[in-house]
């Protein structure tokens, strides 16, 4: 677990799935700060609540994607994203490491690569880690099986 609670934010347009991850995360010792299902309310909620993460779908239905949200985060925040999907081919990889400071968990999860996921994260909010990965194993589009090396 954490040493201080970080928060995250869940963005995820499945209500049975984001309560079931949000459940998940809070066991792992984090704070659960808001949750989307849009991409405007994600947005807007993860700039007002300005979590320490953020676990983000890649498919949320009508009116932008989690791609799309990434994009528009990223022009106001350097929040570390991990994008939680069942997309995983490489076109999908290479737009995300445009992003920086992003991870790709391709579903289903296990609770320990998720645990190491948000740990991950934790280490692209220090500020010694602004304009680089900590790790070269934790790179851009790293997938989930990339953490348990």
């Amino acid at each position: 677990m954490p040493a201080r609670t970080f928060t995250v934010f869940i963005v995820e347009d499945d209500q049975l799935l984001a309560r079931a991850l949000s459940v998940q995360v809070e066991m792992l010792g984090y704070s659960v700060v808001g949750l989307a299902d849009t991409a405007n309310k994600a947005v807007a909620g993860i700039l007002a609540v300005e979590p320490d993460i953020v676990i983000m779908d890649v498919n949320l239905g009508a009116g932008g994607s989690g791609l799309d949200v990434a994009r528009s985060l990223r022009l106001h925040s350097n929040v570390p994203i991990i994008f939680h999907t069942a997309y995983g081919d490489a076109a999908f990889r290479q737009q995300v490491a445009m992003l920086e400071r992003a991870l790709v968990l391709e579903k289903p999860v296990p609770e320990e690569t998720l645990n190491d996921a948000l740990s991950a994260a934790t280490l692209l909010r220090q500020p010694a880690s602004i304009g680089h990965f900590p790790d070269p194993a934790i790179g851009p589009g790293t997938n989930a099986s990339d953490l348990r090396n």
